[in-house]
């Protein structure tokens, strides 16, 4: 069977659709990410493993206080996980399309094989009876089974009277086993023959089966909706229900510290038993997903937005260990220089960094709790926020967020957008055509006509007078007197304008509902189809000069996050993310520096820092590359990757710095050289494909 290996020191190339590169990805903030935490291990001793969506590893070593990150080497949202000795695990999910993967590490999450897929069959749980035999469920009555120690798998779904969507899978034995499904009134069946047939076990009415456990032989429990716990003593022959909670939620997890201690978590309550059959305390939060509680009593319970709680008390009070994570959208991203920089998003939260975005510092906004439409980083101690949902403010700080101001500038309409040409002079504009103008910086605003009577969804300035509007129509208006009066540009045949961004008072872009970019050279008079890009959802729009710019949004197939071009919009490139993210800004200080901000306060940054945090770890385990910088040949090295002749053949890569192919030949061990001397002088990425990180060159 065709198996793969995947280091967590991740190659960028896997990434990009089309087999473009690009610098590395650097996630920022929050510290242990932002996706949906699904389900929690405990390992043994005070080591714990959780996996989420878009390929989410974490470890922690001490008892949950801190965790370590794995960057992701697959976009797959895992479900499940299966530990069979501190080294062993079972990790399981399927792909934004459903397809299902199962990946196996020996050596405690270092590195994954993937050991099982299948185009369609999405995966949700996995249970080993024993280190041999296991049996992984899902989606449509799937299950697969391996009595090879996990290397290889058969489908026996055909073998049983299996349907519908099969949440969790526990075998007590190689031969006895129990499923459990969505779909009542039949929601758990039993096996007694490894998998060939199946009966019915328990069902009850409006109720599912979303959850088991069994702690020996005979007892065990299984979760339901309505949050109802259900539990056997006499190895699930019967079943009594123990809960009537009546939430309308579902059981997600079960976890025991012993044969009497345990939790269960729903989506909003995390309930907690000291004696196996009465539940108490519930501590109440939200969006929970994933829980486990070691025998020494810690509970770790992750949310849907990366959140991470853990109790020290078997469960009755919890603290989150990944407070920077929240399901706010940061919406705007604003860099002065490489170090200073500003994120703002949902319920006014506005984030700053002065050292490259090493560190983010949190404002002090909490009096404000409204949606953060658009922001102007003025300076480094100074930004102001265009905000609203309905009511039209603007919040602004002058002293690096210590304390915030409040504007009202409409009682009825959103402020949308903000401009900024100079330090005193600005523009906003909002719902119903409301439009203000500011000289002074802030300190005050008047209103000004801009002709549009609907929503006007953006606004860009050139220069104190000369600036653009656009509405939520796609109509577009310049003025050359800083407001005062205002045209119509051509818009046939351009669609519904999303975003408008100009380099200069002459050259600017435009980008439409489709993700289809027009450009004009001539101050608007006339705009120009250039090329298309892999949004349809453009959520923000930025160039660097007249020719490179980046465009980032959403795409309901999950093409890509990010397109970038580099030659005046001609042709747009597709970067995608590892993090599977819909974004909403952008801020580019060059091709190899520039951030993205979206959902889950997610911030990413795009340039020269190594995608894991551990340089000690990276070095262990790189190729090397000499001479560098160069003027003609180069050699790359692979003897300290403790590797040998099964290198022979893996392609070696080259791109420009803009993502572009330039050659790519084939390795050998334990030296390959490379010609750079035909090459242009300039910066250039190095990889073996599959396997290592990049190594940038310098051609002199």
């Amino acid at each position: 069977m065709k198996t793969k290996l995947f280091l967590l020191i991740f190659l960028l190339g896997s990434l990009l659709s089309n087999s473009q590169q690009f610098t590395p990805f650097n996630w920022q903030y929050p510290e242990y990410g932002g996706h949906s935490l699904n389900n929690i291990k405990f390992i043994r001793n005070q080591n714990f493993i959780a996996v989420g969506d878009a390929g989410t590893i974490l470890k922690s070593s001490d008892d949950g206080v801190t965790w370590s990150r794995k960057e992701p080497f697959t976009e797959v949202n895992f479900k499940g996980i299966h530990i069979i000795d501190s080294a062993t695990y079972f990790i399981v999910g399927s792909t934004f399309n459903g397809d299902g993967e199962i990946y196996k590490t020996v050596d405690a999450g270092v590195t994954w094989e993937l050991v099982f897929e299948n185009i369609q069959m999405s995966l949700k749980d996995i249970h080993f009876a024993n280190d041999s035999v296991g049996y992984c469920v899902g989606n449509t009555g799937r299950i697969v089974k391996t009595i090879d120690y996990g290397q290889t798998w058969t489908d026996i779904t055909n073998n049983g009277n299996l349907s519908g969507t099969l949440n969790a899978v526990w075998f007590v034995n190689a031969d006895v086993g129990f499923v459990c499904r969505s779909n009542f009134p039949a929601s758990m069946y039993k096996t007694e023959n490894g998998g060939l047939t199946w009966s019915q076990v328990f069902g009850y009415t409006s109720s599912g089966c979303y959850s088991i456990l069994m702690l020996n032989d005979t007892l065990g429990y299984a979760g339901g909706t309505n949050s109802r716990i259900f539990r056997t003593t006499n190895g699930g022959q019967t079943w009594s229900q123990q809960t009537n909670f009546n939430t309308s939620e579902p059981v997600r997890s079960i976890s025991f510290a012993s044969n009497s201690s345990g939790i269960v978590v729903t989506n909003s309550y995390i309930y907690s038993t000291v004696n196996g059959t009465n539940w108490y305390s519930p501590y109440y939060g939200n969006n929970h997903f994933g829980g486990a509680i070691s025998p020494n009593g810690t509970a770790i319970v992750g949310n849907n937005f990366g959140g991470i709680k853990r109790s020290i008390d078997g469960g009755n009070t919890f603290l989150e260990q990944n407070p920077q994570a929240g399901n706010s959208t940061y919406r705007r991203v604003k860099f002065l220089d490489a170090q200073n920089g500003w994120v703002a998003g949902d319920g006014y939260s506005a984030l700053k960094t002065s050292d490259g975005g090493l560190n983010w510092v949190n404002t002090n906004t909490n009096n404000y709790i409204d949606f953060m439409n658009d922001m102007a980083a003025i300076s480094a101690n100074k930004i102001i926020m265009a905000t609203g949902n309905q009511t039209g403010k603007v919040i602004t700080t002058t002293n690096g967020g210590n304390t915030f101001t409040e504007q009202t500038l409409s009682a009825t309409n959103s402020l949308n957008a903000i401009s900024f040409p100079t330090s005193s002079i600005g523009y906003i504009v909002g719902d119903n055509g409301v439009a203000f103008k500011t000289i002074n910086g802030g300190t005050s605003y008047t209103s000004i006509n801009t002709g549009i009577t609907n929503n006007i969804k953006e606004v860009f300035f050139t220069s104190a007078q000369i600036g653009f509007v656009v509405s939520e129509v796609g109509q577009i208006k310049k003025t050359n007197n800083g407001g005062s009066s205002w045209t119509d540009l051509p818009i046939s045949g351009m669609g519904t304008s999303k975003q408008i961004y100009f380099t200069n008072e002459l050259n600017g872009y435009t980008i439409n509902e489709l993700g289809n970019v027009f450009r004009t050279t001539d101050g608007g008079v006339t705009f120009t189809a250039a090329g298309e890009t892999c949004l349809q959802v453009p959520f923000d729009l930025q160039f660097i000069n007249d020719s490179t710019g980046f465009a980032v949004g959403d795409n309901v197939n999950a093409a890509c996050e990010i397109s970038f071009t580099t030659n005046y919009g001609a042709s747009w490139q597709a970067i995608k993310l590892p993090y599977a993210y819909a974004l909403s800004g952008v801020s580019a200080l060059d091709t190899a520096n520039f951030y993205v901000v979206g959902q889950n306060r997610s911030i990413i940054k795009i340039g020269d820092e190594e995608i894991i945090t551990s340089q000690k770890q990276i070095n262990e385990n790189s190729f090397t590359l000499f001479p560098n910088p160069t003027n003609g040949t180069v050699t790359i090295s692979l003897d300290n990757l403790g590797v040998h002749s099964n290198f022979n053949d893996a392609k070696i890569e080259c791109f420009d710095i803009s993502g572009k192919l330039v050659f790519n030949t084939k390795a050998t061990f334990p030296n390959t050289q490379l010609d750079f001397s035909f090459l242009d002088n300039g910066v250039y990425l190095i990889s073996i494909a599959g396997h290592y990180q990049n190594i940038k060159v310098v051609k002199q």
